[in-house]
């Protein structure tokens, strides 16, 4: 599928959605209260409340943002599992959202009160059932990606007693740079127009994805080390004397690893933020660490040849 359907794939159902929200909200304003209820107990009844300019640029904005953030997302992601997943889970969020604020609109129509609005618990299952099934679509829709040619394996480059070599690159993640700034976002606006407590954890959790966004990865005597470009703990720290070989792989982080960012498998370690070219370190103890980074062959031939001269001097 080309990058122009995946990015429609992916952005039509906000549109959709944003138009349907904004559509059924304006051809009743004048049938609403001033102040709507918003956000409904357990019991079905209203225990929140917005303005109701409030709750229209509120829902607008949170489907236009989403569905510039899953846009964004596909596109930046290769045609495969990554992007993949991005539409389908993109396509069911627009619905599992636009779905209950239509729905929230409707039950407000003339209504004079917004404390006796009440909305029937049974729409949760509705929205879920209808975010899954829109989803399953979109990842039917979208197929399965072509499968990434296994790269050549690494050589290991000769080093002379006491030569001093070192490799570094900093690899910078599009998709989780632009989630976090979402994540923000949706914080911002949600302390402004909605609860504020709910606001806060967004708030907290934006920065703290944007520090993790980019990695820098160095090959030098003391082995491997990622760490982040912000902070320097947590760090990623593999000893010369800890490391059998390395070579470069390409990666599918959603289908092997099941998601980016630092994935834990039976024996397996993964830095990733992409899909695609990525370090391969094997361990005596039987475990690897898949690092994505570009020029990935590079930093494995030189790891290497440093693991074959520190096995040299130690023997």
């Amino acid at each position: 599928m080309t990058a122009i359907r995946r990015g429609a794939l992916a952005a039509v159902p906000y549109a959709v959605a944003t138009a349907a929200y904004a559509g059924v909200f304006l051809a009743n304003e004048d049938r609403l209260p001033g102040r709507i209820a918003t956000h409904f107990s357990t019991g079905g009844g209203a225990d929140d409340y917005m303005s109701r300019d409030g709750a229209l640029w509120f829902g607008c904005a949170l489907l236009v943002g989403l569905g510039l953030l899953f846009t964004v997302l596909t596109l930046v992601s290769k045609e495969s599992a990554g992007s993949r997943l991005n539409s389908a889970v993109g396509v069911g969020t627009a619905v599992t959202v636009s779905y209950p604020l239509i729905l929230t609109v409707l039950v407000n129509t003339d209504v004079q009160d917004p404390a006796d609005v009440h909305l029937p618990l049974w729409h949760v299952a509705v929205l879920l059932v209808a975010g899954l099934a829109t989803g399953a679509l979109a990842w039917w829709l979208m197929g399965p990606g072509p499968r990434p040619e296994p790269a050549p394996p690494a050589p290991s480059l000769p080093l002379a007693e006491g030569e001093a070599v070192a490799w570094s690159r900093t690899m910078m993640s599009r998709v989780l740079l632009i989630t976090a700034m979402a994540v923000t976002l949706v914080g911002a606006v949600t302390l402004v127009f909605g609860p504020w407590q709910a606001g806060l954890v967004p708030l907290v959790l934006g920065p703290v994805c944007a520090a993790f966004a980019g990695v820098r990865v160095t090959v030098d005597r003391r082995g491997l080390t990622v760490t982040s470009t912000v902070l320097p703990r947590p760090r990623l720290a593999l000893p010369l004397g800890s490391i059998v070989g390395a070579d470069s792989v390409e990666v599918d982080p959603v289908g092997e690893f099941g998601g980016w960012g630092y994935r834990i498998r039976p024996n397996r370690r993964g830095v990733l933020l992409r899909s695609g070219e990525a370090l391969s370190v094997r361990t005596a103890k039987g475990r690897e660490y898949v690092v994505t980074i570009d020029d990935s062959t590079t930093a494995a031939a030189l790891l290497n040849g440093l693991t074959d001269r520190h096995a040299r001097e130690h023997h």
